[in-house]
């Protein structure tokens, strides 16, 4: 039995390291870093689309909002003796054809009459103004006319004022403000001319709705830069207008610094009454149609006929084509090859002639 105890007591002491201290094995804790990545979702920036731009149909230029108004038309005489016009430069479009006899007028459109404190000088209007109105919804303000002039404009279902009359028989300011005479021209019958502020009061005074319109087709495309493809260079453009016997030359001078032809007829540079500057367009066309003489001598065309013509931008010029699908359609534009045509971000100037016109053009001499 002693044995036994003394065995276990000497295995004892083994075990607790012979009265010693306890030794601990050291213990080494792995210190394990959980990495988390913050998961982002891929953010998808919303796309803006760009804000649609709108252009003036009448002439190009980019504007805020599309265009919803009305188009106004004046009458302006175009002989010798109602020289200078006055603010022919502000016109969108110029039309110039004969109209009756040996008698050559404009009719000059308008998108924003408003604009424009004076214009003329003002006659009378024709059958051959009253088809052109026609085709772009214009309100038409004229000098008066005779009785079949007058009744044919009725007939296109034109609105059209009489600015000389109105402005004669009342006091009443929206009336009187819509014309004025010139005392001092030295042509009493060329001294009315319109006053566009006042023309639009009236229209407005008389239930007419000039805003808000819906959005119109008046066939016209414009581009920055009109000038025709493979065009021939046309820095002076003779332009013939003709009806039977009846002709006139209105010449077109190219200005490159201006990018604009300027306006010549009767041996004269055409400038304007008040400014003095000289009367000039982007684009230059030339519309041969079949013209008739009805009553009266007053000459009418066959627009829905088509037909060809020129046009010219930027110093050149090519053959065209145009066409028109109906009495209240606008007129529009092609090559030669049937491809809808750019016109030249601007004015326009269109001479209206007889299939016996015609037009010829020059380059500019080289310079020495």
């Amino acid at each position: 039995m002693k044995k036994i105890i003394a065995l276990l007591l000497a295995l004892s002491l083994v075990l607790c390291g012979c009265g010693g201290a306890p030794v601990e094995e050291p213990t080494t804790e792995a210190t394990t870093e959980v990495t988390t990545e913050a998961t982002t979702e891929p953010t998808t920036e919303p796309t803006t689309e760009p804000p649609p731009v709108y252009t003036n149909p009448l002439n190009g230029e980019i504007s805020n909002e599309p265009y919803t108004g009305r188009v106004f038309a004046t009458t302006i005489s175009n002989v010798r003796e109602a020289l200078p016009h006055v603010n022919m430069n502000k016109a969108d479009i110029i039309f110039e054809s004969f109209v009756n006899g040996t008698v050559v007028r404009c009719l000059a459109l308008f998108s924003d009459i408003s604009k424009v404190d004076a214009i003329g000088s003002i006659r009378s209007t024709r059958p051959m103004f009253n088809d052109l109105c026609e085709h772009y919804d214009a309100l038409l303000s004229h000098a008066g006319g005779t009785g079949v002039a007058l009744r044919n404009a009725d007939e296109h279902g034109i609105i059209h004022y009489n600015v000389d009359s109105l402005m004669r028989k009342t006091m009443d300011p929206l009336r009187a403000g819509t014309a004025y005479r010139d005392k001092e021209y030295k042509y009493g019958e060329h001294n009315l001319f319109a006053i566009g502020p006042g023309v639009q009061a009236y229209a407005e005074s008389e239930g007419v709705q000039i805003s808000g319109l819906p959005e119109r087709d008046y066939g016209l495309i414009f581009t920055e830069d009109g000038t025709p493809a493979n065009g021939e260079a046309a820095d002076s453009i003779n332009i013939r207008i003709q009806y039977n016997k009846s002709g006139k030359n209105t010449i077109m001078e190219y200005d490159p610094e201006t990018d604009r032809y300027v306006f010549w007829q009767y041996e004269q540079m055409m400038v304007d009454q008040f400014t003095g500057e000289p009367e000039t367009f982007r684009n230059v066309v030339t519309m041969f149609v079949p013209m008739t003489t009805m009553t009266y001598g007053y000459h009418v065309a066959d627009f829905l006929a088509g037909g060809t013509g020129y046009y010219a931008c930027g110093g050149k010029i090519i053959p065209i084509i145009w066409t028109c699908d109906g009495d209240d359609q606008p007129f529009r534009f092609f090559t030669e090859d049937g491809e809808p045509l750019a016109f030249g971000a601007g004015n326009t100037y269109i001479a209206i002639s007889s299939e016996k016109g015609h037009v010829t053009w020059q380059a500019a001499e080289p310079a020495v």
